[in-house]
């Protein structure tokens, strides 16, 4: 099946591999509740963002009642493609990939509005099916989480797409008419009623039984909303829903309880969009029957969707083999710090720092690459003023678009990072994310040693190759070749017993030949 006719789009996604700002790729969602204008720079590994605007247009509800696009619904998405038009033109997109989901796709005179639409676009309209809708909101999870394993569900307003991922690829896939707005018109908002279409639609999808004691990642605005409300009424430390996590029995007594809510309550519903807020309800009813079936150990929110998945599902073997994360922190590199090489040497030198180290977040593999991660932006807030460059870098850390890290691994690497600027890190607490005594031992060891390295170099390249620090069973060596011992002094045994303290280690200290290691 061709995933994408729009091949000049493609071709400029595979061509590029990043994207620039002043010729952006942009995507066009024309979904059930609302029209959506994205404009993507950066990698195409890992698009950011640069423009983000939508618009409620509902036309699920017009079709959900009258099986046609008409109406104010009509109007209304004629003038946002209008405006999109001219935004994007602004913007520079040249390559806009414009799609069409359940609304478009049910509708009866589909054909009749999206040869206006495309009129008025200048672009192509591309009716996605119910296969093809799953399967990109699925490679959007993959772009995002990089080793997905379970359940993909997409609630919009006119559908709900199902789909199963495992080992980067989609092994089973349905669409069901379960959107928020289909649900409240079949059912003519009585719950019991749409209880009852739910179970229905759902008995029929065997495969939900694989999503046992795996997560179930959502998808979705009303979904994100929902979790927005979680977030809220748990005091959860970190306003980033991407990754976002909740155990399965905790999101079920909460799904259960918003489920139950009369319309007018769900309109006072705190932290939410309100033009999501009458559809939490249907859901949480959705959202709870659907954990009914596939038994899922806890729930992932995740940001990306069809529109992520889309610039997926045309890249090339080689990007989609990329690391998001650390490509993201490359890109950060090379925006905010003073030299983005300095950061490769870093990683380098720190390998055989934490070896014998006991991380209890996950294994040494991802530690590693965390371990990377902070080398590439550990001089991301030398622009800062010295007293608030702790601050700002743990700001970076936790705000920032970043993809395939978890939440708790954020918290580590802001920890990290601080104390790479401050000698107390200034010692935050997170609530349920903050970290046990050894990894918060281990984030101030990692930020120490960068801390060290940049007495050793400034933080510009060239200097740390000639030095090394590896840590064995009793010491923590710090090796300078007499070409560079002027670089010596008291700063430095300092900072070198700081790091070893952590490591539960003896600092030593040698003037000795480095063979000069260059960074790939």
């Amino acid at each position: 099946m061709a995933r994408v006719r729009t091949e000049k789009f493609a071709d400029a996604l595979n061509r590029l591999g990043t994207l620039r700002p002043d010729a952006p790729l942009g995507v066009l969602d024309i979904g059930s509740n609302s029209v959506r204008l994205v404009g993507y720079s950066g990698s195409a590994r890992t698009p950011l963002p640069i423009y983000n605007e939508r618009a409620f247009c509902r036309l699920g509800e017009a079709v959900s009642a009258t099986g046609r696009i008409e109406g104010e619904p009509y109007k209304l998405a004629l003038m946002t493609f209008q405006r999109f038009r001219a935004i994007a033109e602004r913007l520079g997109i040249v390559n806009l990939a414009a799609f069409a989901t359940a609304a478009v796709r049910e509708a009866e005179n589909r054909d009749a509005f999206v040869a206006e639409a495309e009129e008025i676009l200048g672009h192509e309209i591309r009716v996605l099916s119910g296969q093809e809708e799953a399967e990109y909101s699925a490679d959007g999870v993959m772009l995002a989480i990089p080793g997905a394993d379970g359940i993909v569900a997409d609630l919009g307003g006119g559908s709900l797409e199902l789909a199963r991922v495992r080992g980067g690829v989609t092994e089973k896939w349905t669409t069901l008419p379960l959107g928020v707005l289909a649900l409240r018109e079949y059912s003519k908002n009585n719950r019991a009623e749409m209880s009852k279409i739910i179970e229905a639609a759902l008995e029929n999808v065997q495969w939900l039984k694989s999503g046992k004691k795996r997560p179930l990642y959502i998808v979705g605005g009303t979904w994100r909303n929902l979790a927005k409300v979680h977030m809220t009424r748990t005091d959860y430390p970190l306003q980033v829903l991407h990754q976002y996590e909740i155990a399965s029995g905790e999101m079920m007594n909460f799904a259960e309880k918003i489920s139950r809510m009369k319309d007018a309550q769900a309109l006072n519903l705190e932290a939410s969009s309100s033009n999501r807020r009458a559809g939490l309800p249907i859901a949480a009813r959705v959202l709870s029957h659907l954990m009914a079936h596939a038994k899922p150990d806890n729930i992932v929110v995740s940001a990306n969707a069809v529109r992520e998945g889309m610039l997926y599902s045309i890249l090339t073997p080689k990007y989609r083999a990329l690391d998001p994360l650390l490509l993201a922190c490359e890109e950060m590199a090379e925006r905010l710090c003073k030299s983005a090489d300095y950061g490769h040497e870093l990683a380098v030198w720190s390998s055989k720092v934490y070896k014998n180290s006991n991380w209890t977040l996950g294994s040494k593999k991802a530690f590693s690459r965390l371990r990377e991660a902070g080398c590439l932006i550990s001089d991301v807030a030398w622009a800062s003023h010295p007293s608030w460059r702790a601050d700002a870098v743990r700001q970076v850390v936790l705000t920032a678009p970043f993809s395939g890290i978890r939440h708790e691994e954020r918290v580590f690497l802001a920890h990290a990072l601080a104390y790479r600027h401050q000698v107390d890190g200034g010692e935050i607490k997170y609530g349920p994310l903050d970290l046990c005594t050894s990894d918060r031992r281990l984030a101030r060891a990692m930020g120490l040693s960068f801390r060290l390295a940049h007495s050793l170099s400034a933080s510009l390249p060239g200097a740390l190759p000639m030095t090394r620090l590896n840590a064995g069973p009793n010491y923590l060596t710090l090796k300078i070749d007499p070409s560079r011992s002027e670089l010596m002094g008291p700063i430095i045994s300092k900072r070198l017993a700081a790091v070893a303290s952590e490591l539960d280690l003896k600092p030593r200290l040698e003037i000795k030949p480095v063979k000069d290691i260059s960074v790939a």
